[in-house]
């Protein structure tokens, strides 16, 4: 839409459509005091993707992000955040990014196995070839988790 022309070709208003469960919703992206059914045009069209971006990025997410930081709230003060970098709150939440296979091995709980059982003893030999995408696709397997 941006590289071309569009006058002629396309008959959009300032909205757009997504689907929600089966069911399509249009989402008006006016200004306040803008008249309805505000047509995109080659003049207009980049007022018209940058509202899609904002809304589609901003807005939509917007009121499950304030419930989240509502909830991450209560456990960490946002002051205690601002010592941190993005980086080092990441690595904090999340962990490091890669999966230590000893690691995994070292906390693995057996039942009806012990670790020099033959199953457990090839079940190490066959994840300690797998490169890291691999035992990230073996994690959420075992546990549910990405």
């Amino acid at each position: 839409m941006l590289k071309n022309p569009i006058e002629g070709l396309l008959d959009q208003e300032f909205t757009y459509e997504f689907d929600f469960f089966g069911k399509r919703n249009v989402v008006n992206i006016f200004e306040p005091g803008e008249k309805l059914g505000k047509t995109v045009t080659d003049q207009n069209k980049k007022e018209y993707v940058h509202r899609i971006i904002y809304n589609r990025l901003i807005k939509e997410i917007e009121g499950p992000l304030n419930a989240f930081k509502e909830g991450f709230y209560k456990f960490v003060s946002p002051e205690y955040l601002k010592l941190f970098s993005a980086t080092e709150l990441d690595k904090l939440i999340a962990g490091e990014p890669t999966i230590d296979v000893q690691e995994m091995k070292n906390t693995a709980i057996y039942e009806g196995y012990d670790e020099d059982s033959e199953q457990i003893v090839w079940f190490w030999e066959a994840v300690s070839t797998f490169d890291q995408e691999m035992l990230s696709s073996l994690w959420f397997f075992v546990t549910g988790k990405g």
